[in-house]
């Protein structure tokens, strides 16, 4: 019986030999390949060559798969299931509340923001448009790439942020939005 090593070993030597177009020899090494494989994932579902040739497997074009079960669910007796829960084990909830972490994102004023674009006077709406579409003609669409950037980022992708500049966001948000709730009153 060959060891798990060894018959990674030649799964890789069989993947290895296939070579461009269709050919009996390459139908050959690669059924080889992946019968290989799939009995490295039968016989040793756990090892470092059950992953390897997981990988050998997505690369001929395979979809491999192997049960969790053994890693995710555990057989325990039945005194444990069926134990009554003492005090001691339950949480107090000012223990749970510990672990619960505030959201302090400020959120923008989009409704403010708009109503206060519309609000300004039509000569000097007009005056930002014709110099957008100066500076657009000059930068072309990498005049938008800030502009997008500052929707996203005050939006869905602000966990991508680190602490810190989502801090300067925050801070930028809340400025905003004080200045037009000034403009508002």
């Amino acid at each position: 019986m060959a060891s798990a090593d060894k018959l990674l070993h030649e799964a890789q030597f069989a993947f290895q030999s296939i070579s461009f177009g269709e050919s009996f020899a390459n139908t050959r090494n690669a059924a080889k390949a992946k019968s290989l494989c799939n009995k490295i994932i039968r016989k040793y579902p756990g090892s470092m060559e059950a992953s390897e040739a997981h990988a050998l497997l997505r690369r001929l074009g395979e979809e491999a798969y192997s049960s969790k079960m053994a890693v995710r669910h555990r057989h325990a007796p039945q005194s444990t299931h069926h134990k009554p829960r003492t005090l001691k084990t339950r949480q107090t909830p000012e223990q749970q509340r510990t672990f619960i972490v505030p959201d302090e994102t400020e959120t923008l004023d989009w409704t403010g923001l708009i109503g206060w674009l519309f609000a300004i006077p039509k000569v000097v709406l007009f005056m930002i448009i014709l110099a957008g579409f100066f500076l657009f003609g000059l930068f072309g669409p990498f005049l938008f790439l800030p502009l997008i950037a500052f929707v996203l980022f005050t939006g869905p992708f602000r966990q991508m942020l680190k602490q810190e500049q989502r801090d300067s966001l925050n801070a930028l948000v809340q400025t905003i939005n004080a200045r037009i709730a000034d403009r508002r009153r």
